[in-house]
C-alpha cells in the first residue's frame, strides 16, 4: 500500500508540475515580467528623487552593504520602500536611498529551470497529500473520481484561500508575510475539513458544521496591507494575474487527479495480470 501511495503521488505530482510550468509560461510569466517593469521603474524614480545635490558620504555596513548619505549624516528610520527586480530600494527619512542586492535567477533558462523545479516539488507534495486522502477513502479511483478529488484540492488550496488572499504580483501591497502564511495554511486546512464534512457527512449537523468551518477564516478576515497602500502594477494587470494564476492551479490539480486515476488503473491491471498468470500455472 505504501508503494502504491508513493508511486501515484510522485508520478502524478511530477507530471502536474511540468504541465503547470508550461501553462505558466504562456499565462502567468508574461504578467510577472510586466509587473517587474513597474518595480524597476518605481525603484529608478525613488533613486533619482533621492540623488543628493551636495557632496555625499558613503560607508559600508558590517554585513557588506554599502550606501551613501548626503550632508554627511542620515537617520536610519525607514520611510517609503520600493522593491526592484534586483533588490529593495529603501528611502530614509532624509530622502537618501540605498539598494540591498539579493540573488535571484537570471531571466531565461535559469529562471524557467528553478520555476520548473519548484512546481514539480509542489506538485509532488500535493500529489502525495491527495494520494493519502484517496488511500483513506478506500475505494477504486475512476477518472471521474480523480477529477472530482482534484477539483476539491483546488478549492481547498487555491480558490477558497484566494477569496481572502488572492495571488499577488511583484510589487503588490501586502500585509505581514508571517501573518499571511499562517492565515493561508489555516484556511487551506479548515477548507479541506469543511468540504469533507459537507460532502461526506451523513447528518445535517455535520454538514452545517462544514459550512461554518468553511466560512470561519473569511469571517475572521485575512491580513492585508495598511489602508491607503497600493501596488505598483495597474489593477487590471493584477486582476488578470489572479484569474490566470487560479486557472493554472486548477490545471495542476486536475492533472494530479487524472494522473492518479491513470496510475492506479495501470497498477491494478499489472497486479491482475500477475494474479491471472499465477492461477494459470499448473
Amino acid at each position: 500500500m505504501l508503494y502504491r501511495l508513493l508511486a501515484t503521488g510522485l508520478i502524478s505530482g511530477a507530471v502536474a508540475g511540468v504541465v503547470m510550468t508550461v501553462v505558466q509560461m504562456f499565462l502567468v510569466a508574461p504578467l510577472i515580467f510586466e509587473a517587474e517593469q513597474y518595480e524597476i521603474s518605481a525603484a529608478a524614480q525613488v533613486a533619482a528623487a533621492a540623488t543628493p545635490a551636495g557632496p555625499s558620504v558613503s560607508h559600508t555596513h558590517d554585513s557588506g552593504l554599502s550606501h551613501a548619505h548626503s550632508g554627511g549624516g542620515a537617520a536610519h528610520g525607514h520611510g517609503e520602500e520600493a522593491v526592484g527586480a534586483s533588490g529593495a530600494v529603501h528611502v530614509h527619512q532624509d530622502a537618501s536611498a540605498h539598494t540591498h542586492d539579493a540573488w535571484q535567477p537570471e531571466d531565461g533558462f535559469e529562471r524557467t529551470g528553478f520555476t520548473l523545479l519548484a512546481n514539480i516539488l509542489a506538485g509532488v507534495a500535493f500529489g502525495l497529500l491527495l494520494a493519502t486522502a484517496l488511500t483513506l477513502y478506500g475505494r477504486a479511483i475512476t477518472l471521474t473520481q480523480g477529477l472530482i478529488w482534484g477539483a476539491a484540492g483546488f478549492l481547498s488550496f487555491a480558490l477558497l484561500p484566494a477569496l481572502g488572499l488572492p495571488p499577488e504580483l511583484p510589487g503588490a501591497a501586502t500585509g505581514a508575510l508571517q501573518d499571511r502564511q499562517i492565515w493561508w495554511l489555516a484556511t487551506a486546512i479548515v477548507s479541506a475539513g469543511g468540504l469533507a464534512a459537507l460532502t461526506m457527512g451523513t447528518g445535517a449537523t455535520t454538514r452545517i458544521a462544514g459550512i461554518v468551518v468553511l466560512a470561519a477564516p473569511h469571517i475572521i478576515g485575512a491580513p492585508h496591507a495598511a489602508q491607503g497602500e497600493v501596488g505598483l502594477a495597474p489593477p487590471e494587470l493584477a486582476a488578470q494575474f489572479v484569474v490566470n494564476s487560479l486557472f493554472t492551479s486548477l490545471v495542476m490539480w486536475l492533472v494530479i487527479g487524472a494522473g492518479m486515476a491513470y496510475v492506479t488503473a495501470r497498477m491494478d491491471a499489472k497486479q491482475n495480470n500477475r494474479i491471472d498468470a499465477g492461477n494459470a500455472l499448473p
